[in-house]
């Protein structure tokens, strides 16, 4: 079987409302990915600070809602149970991050379930970017994942589509899973501009701003807090020990709700944050936006925004960005 690919202009040169245009295509392109699946085990979900994954997971598990996709379990990449290599459910990947070599952990479980997982089983990357760091990167997916005969893949944008289609026959192009959740509520705004940039490897740099924020990482004491909650309240003894679904929804959601609140002080969003940028547009800021190392910006906007009218410029760099406040 072979995947559609949705042309992200198939429909309209110039739709009223690009936040629910953006949804539109989102579901659509989700629907080809998952044709005929009614249940699913979901894996790699985002136990960690990274707004953008756990808004990811919201966006996904909103699709798979509507579609009336039942999740079976959920797993984090840390808790994932042997007995998933012989689920008789599809299984899915949590879609947003990179192949290659940025995130090795989360690479490796993706290996390990393509060669692992029963041949006969649906194994489903949901949306996500590709950017091989290294030839041996390449070379490791296409040994490793892209063989697998029932695999079904979404990528973001179109770099990411012609690094992979060649090795994967059943692709799918599908905006990334933040736009199934719609229009975003937040505060009003109270100033004029919120700095959120990155501070890790995938930071474009240099330069930064006094008042910039960053998505919160967690510190010892909250992370001291998390496993006792989980101890005490769930009977998740060991980190490795997994939730329900229900808990894990919980938390990104409650991801979500602080992400909101960084952004909403501002009229303006400066950001190089692929899911800042987007979260900010479903607000309905105005966003400025800085490319990553990678480019992951630019990519996905030139892939799915160049026939919408949306309040989103790029800058050069971040002094650029100032300026155009």
């Amino acid at each position: 079987m072979t995947l559609p690919i949705e042309n992200a202009n198939s429909r309209m040169s110039h739709p009223e409302d690009p936040i629910i245009e953006m949804q539109r295509r989102s579901y659509t392109a989700m629907s080809a990915l998952h044709r005929d699946i009614d249940r699913l085990v979901l894996t790699d979900f985002p136990d960690y600070e990274n707004i953008g994954d756990s808004v990811i997971a919201l966006g996904q598990a909103e699709f798979w809602r509507q579609a009336g996709i039942r999740v079976e379990a959920t797993y984090s990449w840390r808790t994932i149970s042997p007995k998933v290599y012989e689920s008789p459910a599809p299984v899915a990947i949590q879609g947003g991050g990179n192949f290659g070599g940025l995130y090795p952990q989360h690479s490796e479980h993706r290996y390990r379930l393509a060669e692992r997982l029963d041949p006969l089983i649906e194994l489903i990357q949901e949306p996500q970017s590709v950017h091989f760091e290294s030839d041996a990167d390449l070379r490791a997916f296409a040994s490793r994942m892209a063989p697998r005969r029932l695999l079904r893949m979404a990528v973001r944008d179109r770099v990411s589509l012609s690094a992979v289609r060649a090795l994967v026959p059943n692709v799918v192009l599908a905006p990334d899973s933040v736009h199934m959740l719609g229009r975003l509520e937040s505060s009003p705004p109270s100033a004029e501009v919120v700095h959120l940039l990155r501070r890790d490897d995938e930071s474009a740099g240099p330069g930064t701003i006094e008042t910039a924020v960053d998505w919160p990482a967690m510190t010892f004491a909250d992370r001291l807090r998390q496993r006792l909650s989980r101890t005490l309240f769930e009977g998740a003894v060991t980190r490795t020990m997994n939730r329900s679904t229900d808990r894990w929804f919980a938390d990104a959601s409650k991801r979500l709700a602080t992400g909101v609140a960084l952004l909403s002080p501002g009229e303006t969003i400066i950001t190089d944050r692929l899911h800042a940028m987007l979260i900010g547009l479903q607000m309905g800021r105005r966003v400025i936006a800085i490319d990553n190392t990678n480019g992951k910006l630019t990519s996905y906007a030139a892939t799915w925004f160049a026939d919408l009218e949306l309040p989103l410029a790029f800058a050069p760099d971040l002094a650029a960005a100032t300026d155009m406040v």
